[in-house]
């Protein structure tokens, strides 16, 4: 242990106890405490979890504080990011009982959720609200729901779209007939979360098989459900759908208003990391070269505030190695082959099975069309080729995406190589691809 560590254990063993062990009360001055009481008086349990967090010694990680929440780390990561505050009494008197918040510092009454749910009363509002807790659903039910969702989205990066929508069609219905029946009003608002995440994976499926209306109607409806239960996170993400649906349309000016409201409505959430990285593959395609290293250096910055998810395959979620493929982009359309190039070699590396297939063939893919054409930039056009055949050959695609990056493969090869029949060994396959997905 060091020199100056009077405790009987060193410091991350001492984090490991403080983690595992129920949460210890706190004296009344560490409620006190400038950040504690500013999420106090938000009356915004999200705030408040945050805030305990960032001031316990040691600083907590959100998956100790969502055990003794009895949360996923998600979870917590959704709690502390929502601009909504929760209302569910049960609920808060739960957490609050949990991390020993004493009463005079809540905005709300312990004890007060339990009576009301138990009280033995024949009065309309007693009655009332028997049928608000009144359930054909359950928990469980909602929980597995959300952890089969969760498994959908961390498939979309490798899995037969078309099997993926259908699962992700089949448990939306699911979900359709549940809140048709009786459910809490907790419950109801989980399983509106629940498919409002379904309906962002089944947008982003129909946009990358070419179905534009339905990514469109797909996206339009989250949207509605992330502000019908004010939830900033599927907000954000609806509007970071409308980012990427105008950069690989063409419509860049769109790019940067979409990003910046997808911004305000989750600013806290790691999906203010991806809008930066569609803003900043915006601002290269438009020339604003010191726009682009603007921007990347914030999304860095918004990277590093965020602890590395427990599901970093999630493709709602962000992590630090998807950071190198929004760069390797960026890097690629303003010149600067030799950090593309690494930013590719990255990509490829972390996509890489042991058995060498790709685990995220979609990203895999850019990146090889990005090693293309550094390989044309520099004269080398049998690499190009190359790369050009081995990334066109992916199952697993995103149609519009690849266009955009192929697209701009073939003008650099006909900018570098005019009128030279060698280039078409690069150029014939694009063409043979567009072909092939609108055949």
């Amino acid at each position: 242990m060091a020199s100056d560590n009077s405790g009987r254990l060193c410091t991350p063993c001492a984090r490991r106890s403080v983690q595992a062990s129920p949460a210890e009360e706190k004296p009344d001055e560490f409620w006190r405490r400038p950040a504690l009481r500013e999420a106090l008086r938000s009356k915004h349990i999200g705030y408040v979890i945050n805030a305990y967090r960032l001031e316990h010694r040691p600083v907590l990680t959100q998956a100790a504080v969502g055990r003794w929440l009895g949360l996923g780390q998600p979870q917590v990561s959704r709690l502390e990011s929502s601009r909504t505050p929760v209302h569910d009494l049960n609920k808060l008197e739960a957490w609050a009982r949990a991390l020993h918040i004493p009463q005079p510092h809540l905005w709300f009454q312990l004890g007060k959720a339990s009576a009301q749910v138990g009280a033995d009363s024949d009065t309309p509002w007693d009655e009332l609200v028997r049928g608000l807790n009144r359930s054909d659903v359950g928990p469980r039910t909602v929980e597995q729901l959300q952890i089969f969702t969760e498994e959908l989205c961390c498939e979309y990066a490798w899995r037969d779209a078309g099997e993926l929508k259908a699962e992700a069609r089949r448990c939306l219905q699911g979900i359709s007939t549940l809140l048709s029946g009786s459910c809490t009003l907790v419950e109801h608002r989980e399983l509106l979360v629940t498919a409002g995440w379904l309906m962002l994976l089944t947008g982003c499926i129909e946009y990358d098989m070419g179905n534009y209306r339905q990514a469109e109607l797909d996206r339009s409806a989250a949207f509605r459900v992330g502000e019908e239960t004010g939830h900033g996170e599927i907000i954000a993400w609806a509007f970071e759908m409308s980012a990427w649906f105008a950069l690989t349309q063409g419509r860049l000016n769109a790019v940067g208003p979409a990003c910046e409201a997808g911004t305000a409505a989750a600013p806290n959430s790691s999906v203010a990391v991806q809008l930066s990285a569609q803003a900043a593959k915006a601002a290269a395609r438009m020339g604003r070269r010191d726009s682009v290293t603007k921007i990347l250096d914030q999304g860095y910055r918004l990277l590093g505030q965020h602890e590395r998810p427990t599901r970093p395959d999630n493709h709602f979620v962000i992590d630090p190695t998807k950071w190198d493929f929004y760069a390797m982009d960026c890097y690629r359309i303003v010149g600067e082959d030799r950090r593309a190039a690494e930013h590719a070699q990255e990509v490829l590396r972390i996509s890489r099975r042991p058995d060498g297939s790709d685990r995220s063939p979609m990203r895999a893919t850019e990146a090889r069309l990005t090693l293309a054409v550094v390989a044309l930039r520099q004269g080398d056009v049998a690499e190009a080729a190359e790369w050009t055949t081995t990334a066109l050959a992916a199952e697993r695609k995103s149609f519009d995406s690849l266009a955009m990056v192929a697209d701009e493969l073939r003008a650099e090869a006909e900018r570098l190589f005019p009128n030279d029949p060698v280039v078409r060994s690069v150029t014939e396959p694009i063409k043979q691809a567009y072909a092939a997905m609108h055949a």
